[in-house]
């Protein structure tokens, strides 16, 4: 049993009364008692009145979270009553909370020479000893408590770890037998000392517990997996299978025992028997979800980067375990989750995004699932999946601020200007000592005001972004563009532009934006060369783009070349009343 670390006031109340061995203070005599502390002088009731209100308040104090004046007044009372072990067993936790070890330390060693019958005062002790790593003095602490309470079995597990971090293994053990002679062989026993054992390397010693232990207990089938992992950490793996198979003849339920033989063949590279294992594990209701998919996320793990030998096989078989999950727990969103981000790893984005749109049926309250289906919505530029989905999740999570931002993108892209505004404003308002994310919303609201026309309040926003990120890249671009659109502080508008397509270059789009700049700057020539340079970088199937090529090259005097380009973007899908008339007319129609 572990010290509480917060006991009710009560509680507190009992152990200075002497509930746990401590003499009440009121009982105190004037004589010099067996531990060597003066007491406080009989007949002095304000004296004892007074240690006990300090005490009190100092217990109220704690209790509201005043540790400065809780630790004052446990220091006041000790003050006035220097054998008041209470007072030094809060006190002691109090300094240990406030990281004053060497003061903590030494008040739990006085709580204890004071009132050596209180085992919570030695639990303390033992504690904080391990705490500061004194393993010597929790060692002492652990056995004191053993002489005097000797039922205390969970203090025999403590005992013995310290004495194995000690690496005193022998010692330890031999507390293991002292505890075995009291309650008998039992499972925690064998576990416990198993482990010990393993995580020391010393195989031959686990070899001879577990053989003795199934010896005891020939129907306890997880000695037998615990036996394999020993022979096949000493390369005896003939030996492993055999026992990993003994265990499922005893019990061809134990899904557990199918999950060791499974990572046994996986570790081997046989996938395929180790995957019909996994089958039958996964299939089991019983067992819980969560191990299952720590095992599926590590197979997956294992599938590598595309190309990887084998990858396809491994990638079939996460799947595959995925529809055992679902069919197991048919209540979780787990199953869907797994496979959302699995899905979101191969690339199939659209697959992933119904994956998380089935998880969050389940996990309504899992704030990462929405997340990431929000995130694949935007990804697919599927804007009403996107405000559908965010506005659920604001409704839901109304404090989180990236929601909102979601859902102000997904309506602005829906041309819904003023809701989208509204929403990027609530969203922003949230934002708390987030930088990034506050430039995220005032770009976005750059773009929302904008296409509202609301473009004083546009620039405002794109301003308030840029002085957050001078380098952000889109908002530059965007802010460029917008501005040559109006025709409006072009010498801003290009300088913004050339600053964009330095952070990154060769992406059409910015470039496109350069050259409308210049073309809107009067400077059609130049504008021309980084037209050109935008449609080589990948823009050539974007109508836009191509459309403002055919405009630059009217303003060159190139008539015909100029017809060529906007009949190339009408097929790409721009067509327009204002460029059929570019088109029926021969001329630049503006």
């Amino acid at each position: 049993m572990r010290l509480p670390l917060h006991l009710p006031l009560t509680a507190l109340l009992l152990i200075a009364a002497g509930c746990g061995g401590a003499k009440p203070v009121a009982e105190r005599t004037p004589a010099i008692d067996h531990e060597g502390g003066q007491r406080i002088a009989a007949g002095g009731k304000d004296k004892r009145a007074k240690v006990m209100r300090l005490f009190m308040e100092a217990n109220e104090a704690k209790l509201r979270g005043e540790l400065p004046k809780a630790i004052q007044l446990y220091e006041a009372t000790l003050k006035e009553d220097p054998l008041n072990a209470a007072s030094m067993f809060e006190l002691s936790k109090l300094y240990n909370q406030a990281q004053q070890a060497e003061a903590s330390l030494a008040l739990a060693k006085r709580a204890v020479a004071t009132d050596k019958e209180n085992i919570w005062y030695r639990f303390l002790l033992a504690d904080l000893s391990l705490q500061f790593n004194d393993l010597d003095g929790a060692a002492k602490a652990y056995r004191g408590i053993l002489e005097k309470w000797p039922e205390r079995y969970e203090v025999y597990f403590g005992l013995a770890n310290t004495l194995a971090r000690q690496g005193k293994l022998d010692e330890a053990r031999q507390v293991y037998r002292d505890l075995e002679k009291r309650i008998g062989s039992n499972e925690e026993l064998v576990m416990r000392e198993y482990d010990m054992l393993a995580n020391a390397g010393r195989l031959d010693d686990a070899r001879d517990l577990l053989t003795k232990a199934i010896a005891a207990h020939p129907e306890q089938t997880q000695y037998y997996g615990m036996l394999a992992e020993v022979y096949d950490s000493k390369g005896d793996t003939a030996k492993a299978l055999e026992l990993y198979e003994k265990a499922i003849a005893l019990d061809p339920d134990d899904s557990m025992a199918r999950i060791a033989l499974a990572q046994f063949h996986y570790n081997a590279g046989r996938r395929a028997q180790g995957f019909q294992e996994l089958r039958v594990a996964f299939a089991d209701p019983d067992l819980d979800i969560d191990p299952k998919m720590q095992l599926l996320l590590g197979i997956y793990e294992m599938t590598g980067e595309p190309g990887t030998e084998g990858r396809e096989e491994l990638v079939e078989q996460s799947h595959r375990l995925i529809d055992e999950l679902k069919k197991a727990h048919p209540q979780s969103g787990k199953p869907y989750s797994i496979e959302g981000d699995f899905y979101s790893r191969e690339g199939k984005f659209a697959e992933a995004r119904n994956a998380f749109a089935q998880a969050v049926t389940y996990e309504q309250d899992k704030f990462p699932i929405w997340a990431a289906l929000l995130q694949l919505d935007a990804q697919l530029n599927d804007y009403t999946s996107l405000r559908e989905h965010a506005a659920k999740a604001t409704e839901l999570f109304p404090t989180q601020p990236e929601f909102h931002l979601y859902h102000g993108i997904a309506l602005s892209q829906l041309k819904q200007h003023e809701a989208a505004i509204e929403a990027l404003v609530t969203g922003r308002d949230l934002v708390v000592d987030n930088k990034p994310l506050e430039g995220q919303f005032w770009s976005s609201l750059g773009d929302a005001y904008n296409a509202a026309g609301a473009f004083a309040k546009s620039d405002d926003a794109y301003d308030h972004a840029l002085a957050i990120d001078p380098n952000d890249a889109t908002v530059l671009n965007n802010y460029a563009y917008y501005l040559s659109e109006r025709g409006v502080e072009l010498e801003k508008a290009a300088e913004m532009s050339r600053h964009c397509n330095e952070l990154s270059p060769g992406v059409a789009t910015y470039l496109d934006t350069y050259a409308w700049v210049l073309y809107k700057q009067g400077k059609y020539n130049e504008a021309l060369i980084w037209q050109r340079k935008a449609l080589d970088a990948g823009g050539s199937g974007e109508a836009v783009l191509v459309e403002h090529l055919g405009d630059i090259l009217f303003r060159t005097g190139d008539t015909a070349g100029a017809l060529e380009q906007w009949r190339k973007a009408r097929d790409l899908g721009g067509a327009s009343d204002l460029i059929d008339r570019k088109i029926t007319e021969g001329r630049l129609v503006e």
